[in-house]
């Protein structure tokens, strides 16, 4: 029986929340990290399933959090 990878890539995920709950808030990349860690939660818990308007329109909302986050990132000169 193959494993289910969603399920360790979720845990994964989970792990990487816990760690990233340590990070200092006010870290220029901590808000991309976080969206972007959102963002694959969701994707892993619905992997089986389809998603409703409502969870589609919450996957759009953070995938613009991750893009603005991004650009929030100040390149070194």
């Amino acid at each position: 029986m193959e494993p289910d990878v969603s399920r360790a890539m979720l845990k994964r995920v989970e792990e990487l929340e816990q760690l990233s709950a340590g990070i200092a808030e006010h870290h220029p990349y901590w808000p991309a990290l976080h969206f972007n860690l959102a963002l694959l939660r969701r994707l892993l818990e619905k992997w089986h399933d389809d998603f409703t308007q409502e969870e589609h329109e919450e996957l759009v909302l953070l995938a613009e959090k991750v893009l603005d986050s991004v650009k929030r990132i100040q390149p070194r000169q």
